[in-house]
């Protein structure tokens, strides 16, 4: 979860309208659980960690308790590193939000929040 919190703060895109809002700020507003954002980060994580990263990768995941749902896509991977694009909508909303993080393996093969 911290993760994927911290993944957050990387860029969040509100429909096309880029804002600089503190982060708990975007992470109320976006009507996600925090169950919702641990599933973002496994889903995400299946993309990367296993074998070797594929630009065009992508996921689709759902939480049946709170009704949101989204995808996430590896945009590119470029030596030890991935960039992932994440689009989730809350249960109840109409506007998708966007992520977009960078995640790094580091020396001791852990995959790692870039900024």
């Amino acid at each position: 979860m911290k993760k994927l919190l911290c993944a957050c703060a990387v860029l969040v895109t509100v429909g096309a309208v880029v804002q600089a809002k503190p982060l708990s700020r975007i992470l109320a507003e976006s009507g996600l659980s925090s169950e919702d954002f641990d599933l973002m980060g496994q889903y995400a994580a299946g993309l990367y960690e296993r074998g070797t990263p594929k630009a065009g990768a992508s996921v689709q995941w759902s939480n049946s308790e709170s009704g949101a749902a989204g995808t996430v896509r590896l945009q590119e991977a470029s030596g030890n590193c991935v960039l992932l694009r994440h689009e989730a909508t809350a249960g109840g909303k109409d506007k998708p939000i966007l992520i977009h993080t960078r995640r790094c393996k580091n020396a001791d093969g852990i995959w790692v929040l870039q900024p």
